[in-house]
């Protein structure tokens, strides 16, 4: 049995600069964690190889993408959800409390990426503002098709899937525009000055 102040992180401290990594409980932000997926995302994909053991990188490769997708696109919810109440609507969905609550709730949102998708284009459209490329749009949608519920790609035998062979390339690309692409959002919404 481990001591009760023990942790994970006070059993490691940093043995100098080159071992290295800091968690800070204040700056580590959604918006940072997402950035922080798709970075891991890409070094993963830096990493293939064309071997066939890069084969077991498939899954855990999708599901940080994945993650750094569906973090991102509630981000821009909550920031759009912002801009539609500065807007002066006043519609109680777009409160942060009840945008907070339905972006949390397995029930109504949750990790359900169709459902992310389709309340991220229904704050766009309701802004005016440009529709996400087709493109990334379909990046987005086939992503939610192959893992709509966010188990798919973290746990063996639970992606519904046929065997396939794949261009792991062409993948990474098309996932890399998708979440870049989400990820200006905001910026292109409010001509860079944010929410």
């Amino acid at each position: 049995m481990t001591e009760p102040s023990l942790t994970l992180f006070t059993a490691h401290p940093s043995g100098g600069q080159s071992t290295l990594i800091q968690y800070n409980q204040h700056m580590m932000s959604e918006r940072l964690v997402a950035v922080g997926y798709a970075d891991a995302a890409r070094r993963l994909s830096s990493s293939y190889r064309g071997e066939p053991w890069d084969d077991v990188m498939l899954l855990p490769f999708l599901f940080v993408w994945r993650q750094a997708i569906e973090l991102q696109l509630k981000i821009n919810i909550r920031d759009l959800a912002t801009l539609r109440r500065k807007a002066g609507e006043t519609d109680e969905r777009l409160k942060a409390t009840a945008v907070d609550e339905r972006l949390r709730n397995p029930r109504k949102v949750g990790h359900n990426l169709t459902k992310l998708i389709a309340e991220h284009n229904e704050h766009i459209d309701a802004l005016d503002l440009d529709a996400l490329p087709s493109n990334v749009q379909t990046s987005l949608e086939l992503l939610a098709a192959l893992d709509e519920g966010g188990t798919g790609f973290r746990y063996g035998g639970v992606l519904k899937a046929p065997s396939a062979d794949l261009d792991f390339r062409s993948m990474n690309d098309a996932l890399d525009a998708a979440f870049r692409i989400l990820e200006v959002v905001i910026d292109a919404a409010t001509y860079g000055e944010g929410v």
